[in-house]
């Protein structure tokens, strides 16, 4: 059996243009190209199976650009996306990569479906693997785009949801843009019998978000009146209440109405870490407070 390193050299070989009459009575330099392609891959699969992921993610690139000057597009996304899975868990940022170049040539396929699957995973790789929050929100939006387009509205408004609760990040801090998503998705619901148990985390998370966004009581007292009118229920939930006893304490700039507010609502519905941040970030806006919310409101 050979061994990666003689299937690569045997691929460089094949990948030497040839001239004169070896090119006239061998085969073509296209299918030489597609030979080493071959070659490259079985020297990557290789790699993987002596669990150097990093050496298999460099061939298979090579293979990739071998299948390029192959005229086999669609084969060489796919090695990319090979690339990217081995890749993935040592050099993420060649993962990265390796991802989008596999997307951009999908997209012109127009094989947006498979394209929303892997800006998903891209967007998770920016996110948990790269703290790249401002290309991980465009690559969820991206697949929220694109899975819209394609019927799959659930997928879409996860997606959605995904970038949302980024732009909520200590490092972006756009909670005007959150909060139109919030909304957004929240009426997109309204119909939906799957959908329309998280109503109300839909309608408290656009309202935070507009607390958030300079202390704007005004427009987290309309969205409390239009969530009314969208869904009647919600009026009569803790979600409502605690919301609006959120917007009175903003309008009066009491930091300690928002702390007092936040603990009751916290023995009934155990608050997240999400809310949590945000919750600090409006009772510290309306005054600037030494103390931030205990997590678990004790």
């Amino acid at each position: 059996m050979s061994s990666p390193e003689q299937l690569i050299a045997e691929a460089e070989k094949k990948c030497k243009k040839v001239g004169g009459l070896a090119s006239f009575f061998g085969s073509s330099q296209q299918s030489r190209y597609e030979e080493a392609g071959d070659l490259y891959v079985q020297a990557a699969n290789l790699y993987k199976l002596q669990k150097r992921n990093t050496q298999a993610g460099q061939t298979f690139e090579k293979a990739a650009e071998s299948q390029k000057l192959a005229e086999s597009p669609d084969e060489a996304a796919n090695t990319l996306v090979e690339a990217f899975k081995c890749y993935k868990t040592e050099v993420p940022i060649e993962a990265a990569r390796c991802l989008e170049q596999a997307i951009e040539m999908f997209v012109r396929k127009g094989q947006f479906r498979r394209s929303a699957n892997f800006k998903a995973d891209l967007g998770e790789l920016y996110e948990n693997e790269l703290n790249d929050i401002p290309k991980a929100i465009q690559s969820y939006e991206d697949a929220s785009e694109w899975y819209k387009g394609d019927s799959a509205s659930a997928l879409g408004n996860k997606f959605a949801l995904k970038a949302a609760d980024l732009y909520c990040d200590n490092t972006v801090q756009e909670y005007a843009k959150a909060a139109v998503v919030y909304e957004r998705v929240a009426k997109e619901s309204l119909n939906n019998n799957l959908a329309k148990w998280s109503l109300k985390e839909y309608f408290l998370k656009a309202i935070l978000c507009r607390l958030a966004d300079n202390n704007d009581y005004a427009s987290g007292n309309a969205l409390l009146q239009r969530f009314t009118q969208w869904d009647p229920t919600f009026e009569s939930t803790r979600e409502y209440e605690f919301a609006s006893k959120l917007v009175e304490a903003v309008r009066n700039g009491s930091p300690d109405d928002i702390a007092n507010s936040a603990k009751e609502f916290d023995k009934f519905s155990r608050l997240d870490a999400f809310k949590i941040r945000i919750l600090n970030k409006i009772k510290t806006s309306v005054v600037e407070a030494p103390e931030q919310l205990d997590e678990d409101f004790t």
